[in-house]
């Protein structure tokens, strides 16, 4: 039995906590025993994961370098005969590194999500001074390892990519009215677009806004699906309101289950200004809805312009409203993105093979470690 903990930074739901939700609940459960640790957040990671019968525990961090908490930390290692412990962030990393060591734990994981260009002098230097600790540095996409490497200078024998991987969902079309009418999204809306993403300057959501009045010219009945938590204190809000297109989006805050979403939606949107690997685009790829998502972070890697969707430069208004219009006004053009994805999603991203390619580096590193 290897034992597991992945540790994350906070225990808010977002992209790396589904993540990470969803490999553990698919690892083979005879041979891995997977733990669900947090730092910091409300604890809606830990209700998930005792919903999927995995021991969890939130650390409750008051902030980074707590000493109580790092001690609970690496009791629980200790306690729990830890083998692995594999970080979620940059908080996670700071403090996993000197822990498991303390603790120790036989292998380090240090999980590369994004491409992080916010991070100053200081989260760099200390990522180099605890970059010994670390047996195996996991990106999510080739950006994110190259952004990593030029950035931490971290060493090329010891880094590997491992692409994300969601779980297929069936998405319930024959549906599509009464979630519609849940929503607030009038029968006769067309398109229907969907914005998956925690309001956030980097997601984009204002870029709509200043896009929605072209859209609106050609397509007077789109609506906008605005799904996830409110972190601009309703600044995306009062924008739409100032500009007048307020009517035209659906302030849904955060939302359980995207299945519902999907079936709603007839375009899936992500307009970020840079990311990862967002789980969210691979879940309209699985879901059959085309993809209009900007081109950066690991975007372009699992999406071929004009063959799984459409990529657009971000912070780009303009683009955005172009791609819409085009995507609402052209059937045959819908239908072959989706069909494309749909392929590339079974080819390269599905849960299993996640999975079945981190059980693969789990058994190498305890093996040889």
């Amino acid at each position: 039995m290897i034992r597991i903990l992945q540790l994350c930074s906070t225990s808010d739901l977002g992209g790396a906590e589904r993540m990470v939700l969803n490999l553990a609940a698919a690892l083979p459960r005879e041979e891995f025993e997977v733990h669900i640790g947090a730092l910091i957040g409300s604890g809606a990671l830990m209700a998930r994961a005792a919903e999927l019968g995995l021991p969890n525990v939130h650390f409750h961090f008051s902030h980074a370098a707590d000493p109580v908490g790092t001690w609970k930390l690496v009791s629980y290692c200790r306690q729990k005969r830890i083998d692995v412990l594999q970080a979620h962030g940059l908080r996670a990393d700071a403090v996993a590194r000197w822990a498991a060591r303390l603790a120790g734990v036989r292998c380090i994981i240090s999980t590369i999500h994004s491409i992080d260009p916010w991070r100053k002098t200081p989260h760099i230097m200390l990522d180099r001074a605890t970059a010994p600790f670390v047996t195996r540095y996991v990106a999510v996409c080739e950006a994110a390892l190259r952004a990593a490497k030029d950035r931490e200078h971290i060493p090329a024998d010891k880094s590997i990519v491992v692409p994300i991987g969601v779980p297929a969902q069936k998405i319930p079309r024959e549906e599509r009215s009464s979630h519609r009418s849940k929503f607030g999204i009038p029968e006769a809306a067309f398109p229907v677009v969907g914005v998956l993403a925690n309001l956030r300057e980097m997601k984009g959501h204002l870029q709509v806004v200043k896009a929605l009045p072209r859209i609106l010219e050609q397509n007077p009945d789109a609506i906008f699906i605005f799904a996830g938590r409110d972190d601009s204190d309703g600044a995306v809000r009062a924008a739409a309101e100032d500009a007048g297109v307020a009517h035209a989006i659906r302030f849904l805050g955060f939302v359980e289950g995207t299945a519902p979403l999907f079936a709603a939606m007839d375009i899936f949107l992500l307009p970020s200004d840079w990311e990862g690997f967002p789980v969210s685009v691979l879940e309209a790829m699985q879901a059959g809805v085309p993809v209009i998502a900007t081109q950066v972070g690991g975007i372009p890697e699992m999406i071929r312009d004009g063959q799984d969707g459409l990529l657009i430069p971000p912070k780009n208004p303009e683009a955005i409203a172009e791609a819409v219009n085009l995507l609402a006004r052209d059937f045959a053009l819908r239908a072959a993105l989706v069909r494309s994805a749909d392929a590339r999603y079974q080819t390269n991203y599905t849960l299993e093979l996640m999975a079945q390619r981190m059980a693969e580096l789990y058994r190498d590193i305890v093996k040889n470690t």
